[in-house]
Order: structure tokens, then sequence, then C-alpha cells
């Protein structure tokens, strides 16, 4: 029998969190099938497990992982790319909790989990709590969400682990209304994001055959440790990877910044208050090295060029910009290698008796870098302003060509956003 179609969403900017008032369905499983695959499977019952500092730092390398493999794939150095790779494994491990057999598998090798299950979600349940913080300086939430048709039966079970590992709530809808279905997951979106991700879920991507819909949603707000100047900010020619040219903001700041001038790339790490969260950028010299530059990405090279930075007293010229993001990422998961789970012989029979499938993988995400701070999907890190004498004219670093960055939580080394800035030159 044709399985239903379960889709999974991955929503960013989550400014604020509420406390959600929905509850999970609580319904008995129907009688077995015997034409659907996952019907004579147990239902599971999660508890939660101990977590090791070692298995912590397994998932933040696996997430870390994931997050260059994908930013491969999105990338197109000739446009500007910003998503968050923590809400998309975030989304992802909502579903691998429900998987079974070899869709766990190839979820986990796809994703880089090092572990499923209970293990898994204690061990998101331990890197959220790391992660998530909020206080007069700076703003990191992390929400997740089920949207279930009605009647569709969810085991509790289920829906129990992932409000214990992931704090999320289940809420029914009917998706044969499938305008006013999107209305209400996308009011619930725009809600958790200060209304800066609107219209995230169109209307034809619901249907009667939709029954599961999984929300993450995370946001950052921060401001730098050391700010910007005002009225520093000018019009200056920055240029693209083709080595064409194009106006941009450029703001201003001089002050002890972690930088670094390593084999034709230039770095630096800023801060945002409270140095919990950073912003890390890296510019190759040469703009037409931009293309090979992303393809190298990976966690070694971050590494190198973090432990390269050293304190220093220049004159930095940094891009305030604005950049929206929305990706499907069914094509891309694909290529990764991720079959299964879009297939009539996917097995997610951790989540429901009935046989599900995904149907898509929507990814949407913004960020806004300014001279006060930055507002994104993810995390925060402050800089620390270290005074002294100059001795000599501070260095110029110019951000006026492309460069990848992220912003990392800097305790756990989790990347919570990543992207690239480029100019589109004439």
């Amino acid at each position: 029998m044709p399985k239903f179609l379960l889709l999974l969403f991955s929503a960013l900017f989550l400014l604020g969190c509420e406390e959600d008032t929905t509850t999970v369905l609580n319904e008995t499983p129907e009688t077995p099938k015997p034409e659907v695959n996952n019907l004579a499977q147990p239902e599971v019952k999660y508890e939660a497990a101990s977590v090791s500092e070692s298995q912590k730092d397994a998932l933040v390398k696996g997430n870390n992982a994931f997050a260059f493999n994908l930013y491969k794939f999105l990338a197109d150095p000739s446009k500007p790319v910003f998503f968050s790779p923590y809400s998309v494994s975030s989304a992802m491990g909502m579903l691998t909790l429900g998987a079974r057999g070899e869709t766990e598998n190839e979820l986990k090798k796809v994703m880089s989990f090092p572990d499923g299950g209970a293990q898994l979600g204690s061990e998101f349940k331990e890197l959220r709590e790391s992660i998530v913080s909020s206080n007069e300086k700076f703003t990191m939430t992390d929400a997740n969400s089920l949207w279930l048709n009605v009647g569709f039966k969810m085991l509790e079970s289920y829906g129990n682990a992932v409000k214990e590992f992931f704090g999320g709530n289940a809420e029914t809808v009917n998706f044969a209304d499938n305008k006013a279905a999107a209305k209400k997951i996308n009011s619930w979106i725009e809600d958790h994001t200060r209304n800066l991700i609107k219209d995230m879920i169109q209307p034809d991507a619901l249907g009667p055959s939709t029954r599961l819909v999984l929300v993450n949603a995370v946001s950052f707000l921060a401001k730098w440790q050391v700010e910007f100047e005002e009225g520093g900010t000018r019009k200056l020619n920055c240029q693209d990877c083709q080595g064409r040219t194009a106006k941009a903001d450029l703001m201003r700041q001089e002050s002890y910044l972690s930088v670094a001038d390593l084999e034709g790339v230039k770095a630096v790490e800023l801060d945002y208050l409270g140095a919990k969260y950073s912003f890390l950028a890296l510019m190759p010299d040469d703009p037409a090295a931009f293309p090979n530059f992303v393809k190298s990405m990976d966690s070694g090279v971050v590494e190198k060029y973090l432990k390269a930075l050293a304190n220093e007293d220049v004159i930095l010229l940094f891009p305030k910009f604005d950049t929206e993001y929305s990706q499907s990422l069914t094509d891309i998961f694909k290529k990764m290698g991720l079959s299964l789970s879009f297939t009539d012989s996917a097995d997610f029979g951790g989540i429901s008796k009935e046989g599900l499938c995904v149907s898509d993988v929507i990814h949407k995400a913004k960020i806004k870098v300014y001279e006060s701070g930055t507002e994104a999907a993810a995390a925060t890190a402050v800089m620390v302003k270290c005074t002294g004498i100059a001795m000599k004219r501070p260095k110029e670093f110019r951000f006026n060509k492309p460069f990848v960055y992220m912003i990392r939580e800097k305790a756990t080394g989790a990347i919570l956003f990543m992207g690239h800035y480029t100019v589109q030159g004439k």
C-alpha cells in the first residue's frame, strides 16, 4: 500500500521562546496491517541515558562534519549563502529518533550522528542545554514542535521522547484544509522568530496525505563585545570571486582583535558580549581562490585558523549585511546518500504504526550583521577587547572580498550558523 507523507521543516530565527500549551496525542496504535513493513515492531520505550563529555563532543564533531558537508552542496561562490546546520541537525535528530532498521542507519551515516535512539536524544538534550542561553547580553533560543494531522495516531512513546529530549510539543491540524494548516504553522514560526521568517510553508506543500510536520526554530540576538564606530560606515568597493566590483557598506572599528594572516587567508574572530559566542570570518586574499577555498572547508581548516589567531591592534573594515536564504534540502539529501527516508521502503515505526516517508525538507534562514551586533538563527559569541598601548600604526584588515563565516558556541565548538558573504559585481 502507498505510504503517507511526512513533512520535515527547519525554521530559523526564533527570538524569545515562550512555553507552548499544546499536548502530545495519547492514542493507542491501530491493529497492525500485514502489508506495511513496520507494523509488526513493538513500541519502544525511550529512557534518558547518561551522557559523558566525550559523547557530547562526539555529537558536536558529527554535527560540524555534517555542517561542512551540507555547506559544500549549498555553496554557490557567486551568491550569498546562509543556513543553520544546528537547526537542520536538530530537526533530523527528531526524525532519526523515530527511524528504525536501515532507515535509521542511513540517517545516522548521512547526518554523522554517533548514536541513535534514546542515547542520541539524550546527547541532543545535553547539547541544547549548553547552547541555549538568555540574559541581558544575548539571547540564543531553540524550539521544536510536531504538527499532527487530525486522526493520525502517533505513538505516545515518540511524542514523550520528543518532549523530553527536544522540548517539542504536539498540536493537531487538518492538512486537508491546507491553507488553514499552513497559516497556523507559519504563525507559530513567525511568533518564534519575531516575525523575521514569514510564509515559510506554502499551502501546496500540504495535503490529505500529509500526516506529520516536524519544525525546528532557532534564533540568536547579541551585541558585539566591541561595537563598530557609530557613523563610521562607508560605501566602498568590494570584489566578487570573478574580480567584479560593487559598492557595499563597510563598518569600521579600531581595537585589539583576534586576527590571523596565514597562507594567503585573513581571519578574524569577533566576540559577542559575554564571550560565549563568536563570529569567525575567513577571507582569501585572492578572490579567484574563493571557490576552491569553499571546497576545502572542514573542521581541520577552521581549527588551523583558530589556532593561528592572536590579539593585535587593527583597523577592521567589515561589511554590514542582511541575508535571507531559503532552500529545499530534499535533492541535496538524496545526493548525500539519504534515499530510504523518501521512499515507500522507509521505516519510521518508532513514530507510528502507519507507514510514513519524508516528502520534503525545507530550510530558511536570515542574518543581520550591523554596527552594534548580530541577529540570526543560532549562536552568539562575545569578543573581549584587550586594552593596551599601540606601538605602531594598526594593520588594516579590510573584508571587501568573498569570505566564509560561522557563528560558534565557543565552549563546545558547535557551529550554529554558517554561510559566506559576497557582493554580486557588475
